[in-house]
């Protein structure tokens, strides 16, 4: 069976895939994941333990630290030195040329990144475009905007895609790819702005293993980077995906793959825990009235969330139909941004609850079975923009959005919000004021709309293409195993015109890592002068703090010389006079004795 080498961002991307890995190990695959980050934000180290446990042919671990990783790497290279001076020096000069490459490597991602929201397919992603921009350091972002807003864009991208190609495969990552010898290698997410993940698809490239990516969720084609360095296949949930891959990324169709989304394998089977007369009380609702659930989103989202949620709740109590005006409302914060919630006074209206309790752990046992009852016996589902849309959809509730202009970024402003709310094929009832939305509410509870139809038609072209009854893991874990068995492809070597270009590139990267310090155009240009004015300084103040040492020196050792000169002439003196004293008393003792004896 295969082996496959799968590399995530973090632990948080196990949920995506944590069904699909089992299948791939119940099959007789090997499977080992290697997280960049060991994050636990979230309690994700628990996801990652869980899933080892799982099976014995499923194990986890890190990829070694880019800093610490090269040094280790230089080390094994550098056990033949006979000189450990020279080893030193070498293994200096190694590090400084990593790290330069890292630095240009990463510059050149993030250019790319904030490059591709100047296309007119982002036209309104203003909030996207802006955060791309921050990561970027300052010094560049000029140089971008300029080519994005000018006819020089795709020529810029161009060159930033030849750099992208002369700068060579990272060593530590390869080396880490050549130990672990897989038949495949997975990559998740790829596309964070600036993501070194493309260090392992060219790696992997280079040293012949098939590479393929894995798009973890829906926004992920349309809201971050790039794929910039194409793998050999490319695995999407619809097609939709299929097309944004193809028309944004620019991926070859005959690389793409259509699974499903495995993620939501398991709500298709998920049953309720227990009665809604039980959940109202457990959750502190009035069991005879309906309740519509609010679905928080994330905090890029919705970063100020619990100003529109009060707006709207009052806007539910103050409503002319009697029964939107007495419907409880459940409010649900999104787990990664549930801080803001805390001011949220609930006691200021009958009939409001939030839960789960902010700081609930969201990997306990039973925090899935609880999100899903609260989906399953509410009467709608009110949302932003998340994917708890998505889930409410294939529960069955009517879904709602509001849209207002606090939360344009996060609506027109993305592209995947719009696979909510299209006319052909969507799924969330759009309203684009309060009054609207209370309306939709009014006639959802009168029974005058019935998702049903509108939801399962969106889960047919969207969560599940090969049918509703077909299930996403089987496909999804097919698809991988068939890429593993596939003849590995002949290691493409780098092309001459890299090659040659790389020494002129280097010094590039040279000045990128200088430029990595992210200061303002001017630092660097009086940098130089401040530069030589410090080092004056300080060889003045060695020459002095030299001259003054020495002098302190020479006054010692001149002390020193006369104490010893004393101390020398002090004893020689002292010996003279008691021999002096010896011979005067041996004379006086010799006269007294002549006298005695005269």
């Amino acid at each position: 069976m295969s082996r496959i080498l799968f590399v995530m961002l973090h632990p948080g991307f196990i949920r995506y895939y944590e069904d699909a890995l089992l299948a791939l190990a119940a099959a007789g695959h090997h499977v080992h994941v290697a997280f960049e980050i060991s994050r636990d934000k979230l309690g994700e180290s628990v996801l990652a333990q869980r899933l080892a446990a799982s099976s014995p042919r499923i194990t986890c671990g890190t990829t070694p630290p880019r800093p610490e990783s090269v040094r280790d790497f230089l080390a094994r290279a550098d056990r033949t030195a006979t000189r450990s001076g020279e080893r030193r020096i070498r293994r200096s000069l190694e590090e400084a040329r990593e790290e330069a490459w890292e630095s240009l490597a990463t510059t050149v991602r993030l250019m790319v990144d904030y490059l591709r929201f100047f296309d007119p397919a982002f036209a309104h992603a203003e909030k996207l475009r802006s955060r791309a921009e921050k990561r970027l350091p300052r010094v560049y972002a000029p140089l971008v905007r300029l080519a994005g807003r000018s006819g020089a864009r795709a020529w810029f991208g161009a060159a930033l895609n030849a750099l992208e190609e002369a700068i060579p495969a990272n060593a530590a990552v390869e080396a880490f790819v050549r130990e672990q010898r897989p038949d495949l290698l997975l990559v998740t997410p790829l596309i964070e702005l600036g993501s070194q993940q493309v260090d392992y698809v060219k790696c992997a490239r280079r040293l012949g293993i098939r590479t393929a990516l894995c798009v973890a969720s829906w926004d992920n084609l349309t809201s971050k980077g790039l794929v910039r360095v194409i793998p050999d296949h490319v695995v999407v949930w619809n097609e939709a995906q299929k097309k944004e891959a193809v028309t944004l990324h620019g991926v070859p169709p005959e690389r793409v793959a259509v699974t499903g989304a495995q993620l939501f394998d398991r709500w298709f089977d998920a049953r309720p825990g227990r009665t809604r007369e039980e959940f109202c009380r457990d959750v502190g609702l009035d069991p005879g009235r309906p309740f519509v659930l609010y679905v928080g989103s994330s905090i890029f989202i919705a970063p100020d969330e619990v100003p529109f949620v009060e707006r709207w709740i009052s806007r539910l109590r103050h409503s002319g139909d009697r029964a939107v005006a007495s419907l409880g409302v459940l409010v649900r914060p999104h787990p990664a941004n549930s801080r803001q919630w805390r001011t949220l006074d609930v006691s200021r209206w009958s009939n409001v609850a939030i839960w789960p309790p902010i700081g609930s752990d969201p990997n306990a046992p039973d925090f899935r079975r609880d999100y899903f009852d609260s989906l399953y016996h509410s009467a709608g589902v009110v949302g932003i923009n998340t994917s708890a849309q998505l889930e409410a959809g294939i529960v069955g509730r009517a879904v709602f959005t509001i849209r207002t202009p606090e939360f344009a970024h996060a609506q027109e402003g993305t592209l995947h919000f719009q696979h909510l709310v299209s006319p052909e094929g969507g799924l969330v009832q759009s309203a684009g004021t309060l009054d609207e939305h209370v309306e939709q509410l009014a006639r959802t509870l009168r029974g005058e709309w019935d998702a049903g139809e509108q939801n399962r038609r969106f889960v047919r072209s969207f969560i599940r293409p090969f049918g509703e009854d077909v299930p996403a893991v089987p496909v999804f874990a097919r698809a991988i195993a068939s890429f593993a068995a596939l003849p590995a492809p002949d290691p493409r070597g780098e092309r001459k015109s890299a090659l040659v270009l790389r020494p002129c590139v280097y010094a590039v990267a040279c000045a990128a890592r200088a430029l990595a310090e992210d200061r303002p155009l001017w630092v660097y240009g009086i940098r130089p002068f401040l530069a030589v004015g410090v080092h004056a300084a300080a060889l003045a103040y060695k020459v002095r703090t030299f001259a003054r040492e020495r002098a302190r020196l020479f006054a010692k050792r001149l002390r020193r010389t006369a104490r010893r000169a004393w101390h020398e002439s002090s004893r020689v003196l002292a010996k003279r006079w008691r021999r002096a004293q010896g011979r005067a008393k041996r004379a006086v003792a010799a006269a007294s004795s002549a006298h005695r004896k005269g």
